[in-house]
């Protein structure tokens, strides 16, 4: 209940209750609090999923890559993790860790090895590892890929070739695409490449690889 205060003149007056006393409104405030705290958590969570890996993780795209020297801008990609390994040949142990499909912005003419110039819409990227268990030759970026009824050859900055007993190398081989509608139009990639013994050239070995990305 308010309280009535009289002066000196006998004028009689209402005393309001300050803001901060009326407990109506700090129900208000506590509210508000709790929406404001369950929404910086919200987005606190959504930031943790985008980063995470699992067996494909959606990413940000990278504005641009480079191809074989080349430049191209990307309108969206996809990484799958594969964690493929292959032991069939005794000489070396082959592992592809993860794929990455590119959706490029455009269509881009591109000047391949045997087949010349004709439009692409995307790429793929493997990302691999070869241990040599002997002096070997291995040519993964003279390889060759087959997506759906499309066949491609393997391009990229050259890193395989000769490796020696003891040694690991790593990197990238890139795959062009012709039709690509979007980062998740691929389901399998099968992919063919080789390798030979250095001290014996006849002892070669053909790597008939699939590999399977779950788009689910």
């Amino acid at each position: 209940m308010a309280k009535k205060i009289t002066d000196k003149d006998g004028k009689t007056y209402v005393q309001v209750k300050p803001w901060y006393k009326r407990w109506w409104i700090w129900v208000i405030i506590a509210i508000v609090a709790l929406i404001l705290i369950g929404s910086l958590s919200g987005n606190s969570s959504n930031s943790k999923a985008g980063s995470g890996s699992g067996s494909n993780t959606q990413i940000s795209s990278p504005s641009k890559i480079t191809v074989d020297y080349d430049d191209y801008n990307v309108k969206s990609s996809k990484i799958y993790k594969v964690d493929y390994s292959n032991n069939d040949w005794d000489e070396a142990d082959v592992k592809i860790n993860k794929v990455t499909v590119y959706k490029l912005a455009k269509p881009y003419k591109f000047d391949s090895a045997n087949d010349g110039k004709y439009d692409i819409n995307g790429f793929i990227k493997l990302d691999m590892t070869i241990k040599a268990n002997g002096d070997i030759s291995i040519y993964p970026q003279q390889g060759t890929a087959v997506i759906g009824s499309e066949q491609e050859e393997a391009v990229g900055e050259s890193w395989d070739g000769d490796i020696n007993k003891g040694a690991e190398k790593s990197g990238e081989v890139y795959i062009p695409v012709k039709d690509l509608e979007k980062t998740t139009s691929i389901s399998n990639i099968r992919f063919k490449f080789s390798g030979n013994d250095q001290n014996d050239m006849e002892s070669d070995h053909d790597y008939d690889l699939t590999l399977n990305l779950d788009n689910n």
